[in-house]
């Protein structure tokens, strides 16, 4: 392997000529991303569908607002996400705890009824999704040392496994809707997910260091004389941010 090939994880396979623990962000988000979208395809639908063919009988432009909000929750959410890995938890922490928000998520809305099982849902699913998004990639850049050539490949590969999870996941949980109704189509979502949360936890400890630790540590409190003075081993938990110095 060149120096310009050289990986932050280290043991000799490889997932098409890329490090291994590419797989396993590929695949954590290919079913995050079936789950997500199998899910959204079902939503409005199942908003508007009235009670008698299991839906909540809410008024379409009711409906529509609400899902609106709750993409727009999605992503306003990232923004918390990687606020928490980078100043307390590492992005490899955030990505696996928010895989489990997710997939309770889901249960929520195959198991609970009503207005409870969807409020409970979106907010699990969404905070989820929000701190699993914001992070997955960051992972993928870790898995590379500075100046490797393959980074855009991977990466390129990573986001196939995003394309895959979002154009199987609305075909087969539609497809359950249509057979079961919407709770098994809920339900199929929250099998996905705990599919790629059963994966990833198999291969997270493989993850390089870098993964595993906050990038930018707190702001120290004040001292006696009023002024910031955080611990000297604060400035070393920093010192690998950004990536590559």
């Amino acid at each position: 392997m060149s120096t310009s090939q050289k990986t932050a994880v280290g043991d000799g396979r490889t997932f098409f000529g890329h490090p291994r623990m590419l797989a396993n962000l590929f695949g954590v988000e290919l079913w995050e991303r079936f789950s997500f979208y199998g899910m959204q395809a079902l939503l409005l639908y199942y908003m508007t569908y009235s009670l008698a063919d299991g839906g909540l009988a809410f008024a379409p432009g009711t409906a529509a607002g609400l899902v609106g909000a709750y993409g727009g929750g999605v992503y306003l959410s990232t923004i918390l996400g990687a606020w928490v890995a980078d100043r307390v938890l590492g992005s490899e922490r955030v990505l696996f705890f928010s895989a489990i928000i997710i997939m309770f998520g889901h249960i929520a809305l195959a198991l609970l009824p009503g207005v409870v099982g969807l409020s409970i849902g979106l907010v699990l699913v969404g905070v989820g999704s929000g701190g699993l998004k914001a992070n997955a990639s960051s992972l993928v850049g870790t898995l590379y040392e500075p100046g490797d050539t393959r980074r855009d490949a991977g990466f390129s590969i990573f986001y196939m496994g995003i394309n895959i999870g979002a154009l199987v996941g609305p075909l087969l949980t539609n497809l359950a809707w249509d057979a079961y109704g919407f709770h098994v189509g809920f339900g199929l979502a929250a099998i996905g997910m705990a599919a790629g949360l059963i994966q990833y936890s198999a291969g997270r400890r493989k993850l390089p260091a870098a993964a595993q630790r906050s990038r930018i540590p707190c702001p120290a409190p004040p001292t006696r004389a009023g002024s910031a003075s955080p611990p000297s081993s604060w400035y070393s938990s920093a010192s690998s941010w950004p990536p590559g110095s």
